[in-house]
């Protein structure tokens, strides 16, 4: 068999085959004995009618057709050996010449990283967390707001009032934005910038249009940078109620005593919180200058396959929010396609930081032992709570088992690769495992996509195969410190 192979893009080869016409000849020969038995010709037992007769019936490409879908698995095995490849994934055998027999085949190569001297890389480390007394005052006024009653008002609208509107909103002719009975709150940040300040005044049933942009980072993708028109009817109008800051407050937000008691208990979630934000920072910067020095060559059909992960991450979400997909994209104006370019940049930014991380697990020889890969499964099986027998199922797959384990890596060489970028003694083995891990991991995916499995090149990041569990917090979690770190 001779085997040409042609670069046609990067980490991608087309491999011309031309199979020995012996060879060829014994496979045709095969196959219209096949063809005979299943479709007996008269006067010749099944299998038995002689070749040129079989071929004047059922004519050579049907035979031919036979012949391949037989020997090609084995004829494009020998010649990915032959070619000395690797392939990301198996290409599909396509007929160039009928006589003489030759194939095409476009084959994509697994990536190919180099890491560079990392071992060099130096970045600063975050200072130390503390907790002010005005952080904890801001939040003690986020639960004192979760707190209030809220009385209908004949005035115009107000900062600290609470609205419910119909917002309409369009853009390039699209409706981007539809709901008839949207609640407000005045005295919080609404994005986009101005859209508060653009409200106050208005009384019941009045209805105003203005024009606002979103910024270019907002989190949904649907809406970030574009320019949308707005339609606001205002339907109610409320004036907030709020409670006393004393201990009535401290027992209506959770299991408090005192204020005193909330006060200390918020302290403690703010400075966790804001380590883990710390924690993640650092991560992403870590991951960030590796990324910077790495060499990363890797086929299209990568980022296809980045993309299909990132769109089933996606359905996966809309699904579990009570939405159907297809009415999802109705609302956003959109359709599957062009969600999946919208994601394909971020799609294609988490295939790189995954397969450096891969390498560098690799180079640093970091391992997931039987021991702590039990452990992560175990971790698994109770995010599911008392689906038992659904849990016993999803780890017998492979894959699950395997996107838990690539999981796990990522996380231990994230953290491996922070505390060698900052200087720190390396705690990887001491911190296997643990709930903070998470947090270093997910900056790996600043979007939290990854959404959303990954190829077995890289680390997975699939977010329907993989959970993870959080550790319960007091009525009054936090979950908003300040605006510099409301970045999850």
């Amino acid at each position: 068999m001779k085997v040409t192979t042609e670069t046609v893009g990067t980490r991608e080869v087309l491999l011309t085959i031309e199979p020995d016409p012996q060879h060829v000849q014994r496979a045709l020969q095969k196959a219209a004995r096949e063809i005979s038995r299943r479709r007996p010709l008269p006067g010749y037992r099944p299998g038995r009618a002689p070749y040129g007769l079989v071929e004047r019936v059922f004519g050579r490409e049907a035979i031919l057709s036979e012949a391949l879908n037989d020997m090609g698995p084995s004829l494009y095995r020998e010649a990915v050996e032959q070619a000395s490849i690797e392939p990301l994934e198996q290409g599909q055998l396509e007929l160039e010449s009928a006589d003489p027999v030759v194939l095409k085949v476009n084959i994509p190569l697994i990536p190919v990283v180099a890491l560079g001297d990392y071992k060099s890389l130096r970045i600063d480390p975050e200072p130390e967390v503390s907790v002010t007394e005005e952080q904890i005052d801001q939040h003690v006024e986020r639960v004192r707001r979760g707190q209030a009653q809220y009385q209908t008002v004949n005035r115009p609208v107000q900062l600290d009032d609470q609205i419910v509107a119909s917002i309409k909103g369009t853009s390039d002719g699209e409706i981007v934005i539809d709901d008839e009975d949207a609640i407000l709150d005045m005295q919080e940040v609404l994005e986009p910038p101005g859209f508060a300040e653009a409200l106050l005044g208005m009384s019941q049933g009045e209805t105003r249009k203005f024009s606002l942009a979103y910024p270019d980072g907002f989190e949904n993708e649907s809406l970030a940078g574009k320019n949308v028109s707005f339609s606001i009817t205002v339907k109610t109008v409320r004036e907030a109620d709020l409670p006393e800051v004393n201990e009535d407050l401290a027992k209506a937000a959770g299991d408090y005593e005192t204020m005193a008691e909330m006060r200390e208990d918020i302290a403690v979630q703010l400075k966790q919180r804001l380590e883990r934000e710390a924690q993640g920072r650092e991560a992403n910067a870590a991951i960030e200058a590796l990324v910077a020095q790495s060499k990363v060559d890797y086929p299209k059909a990568a980022v296809e396959r980045e993309v299909d992960i990132a769109l089933d991450s996606r359905k996966a979400r809309v699904r579990q929010a009570g939405f159907d997909f297809e009415r999802y994209l109705q609302m956003i104006g959109s359709t599957e396609q062009q969600l999946g370019e919208e994601l394909r940049p971020q799609a294609e930014r988490t295939l790189v930081r995954g397969l450096v991380l891969a390498e560098f697990a690799r180079a640093e020889e970091l391992n997931v032992d039987e021991d702590e890969l039990a452990g992560g499964m175990s971790r698994f099986a109770a995010a599911y709570g008392d689906s038992v027998p659904e849990v016993r199922e999803r780890l017998q797959d492979r894959r699950v088992v395997l996107s838990i384990y690539n999981d796990m890596l990522t996380r231990k060489a994230v953290l491996h690769l922070t505390d060698m970028l900052t200087g720190r003694a390396t705690l990887v083995e001491g911190t296997q495992g643990e709930d903070g891990a998470g947090d270093a991991e997910s900056a790996g995916d600043e979007d939290g996509e990854a959404d959303e499995g990954q190829s077995d090149s890289g680390p997975a990041h699939d977010d329907s195969e993989r959970k993870t569990t959080e550790q319960e917090g007091p009525v009054c979690e936090v979950t908003d410190v300040q605006a510099s770190s409301e970045e999850e």
